[in-house]
């Protein structure tokens, strides 16, 4: 297995709300790469479809843990989260240049611009590198750092682990909050799909205040 540093940011942050809403309303870690090397589109090609099931658990200030089970339909990726009771809590649409998220126990919506706002390390991580990162590749834009660098009060650290098979692990560490996410992929099938989990959010759900 190996690990890579990918982005080791300064940049100032805001209080991590999304977080929050996630894991309050009971909301990853690990890590495997395809070869970074390998073009996204050239994949999406060859497989059109994906699915998997991971984790996500967030530690710090924010505490919590989320199962959830997605399917990548070429370049958007459909993601339902469970928590530990099994009770569906959130869904997010994702698209190359788009996040959407609907708070299925709030009943609100939230747009990309209110997920930016909400989850700082999108000035980072695009929403294009989190589809990527769904289909299981390292996402290739995000230029790679010294491991040894030392962490400042306002930094993200995003990190990736692989085993060579896939991504398998995704590490965000938001320091001068002293709260970490890890996203760990536990299943992705290649050329299969959830046909369940590929829904849009309804239209009548009310949007969030910005």
């Amino acid at each position: 297995m190996t690990y890579s540093r990918i982005k080791h940011f300064q940049i100032k942050l805001i209080p991590i709300g999304l977080v929050s809403m996630l894991i309050f309303n009971n909301c990853a870690s690990t890590d495997q790469s395809i070869s970074p090397t390998i073009d996204l589109g050239q994949w999406m090609e060859k497989y059109s479809v994906c699915r998997g099931k991971g984790t996500l658990i967030s530690s710090g200030p924010v505490r919590g843990r989320l199962y959830f089970d997605y399917t990548c339909l070429g370049e958007d990726v459909f993601i339902h989260f469970k928590d530990v009771l099994g009770r569906k809590t959130m869904m997010m649409i994702m698209r190359p240049n788009s996040v959407e998220a609907w708070d299925i126990m709030q009943n609100i919506r939230f747009s990309t611009e209110s997920i930016f706002l909400r989850f700082p390390f999108f000035e980072v991580l695009k929403p294009i590198d989190l589809v990527s990162i769904f289909w299981g590749i390292e996402p290739i834009n995000l230029l790679k750092v010294d491991t040894n660098n030392s962490m400042t009060e306002s930094e993200i650290d995003i990190r990736f682990s692989s085993d060579g098979s896939g991504l398998q692990a995704v590490y965000i560490i938001m320091d001068n909050e002293k709260q970490s996410i890890e996203m760990t992929f536990d299943e992705r099938d290649f050329g299969s799909a959830y046909p369940h989990l590929i829904k849009q959010i309804p239209e009548s759900t009310p949007h969030a205040q910005l």
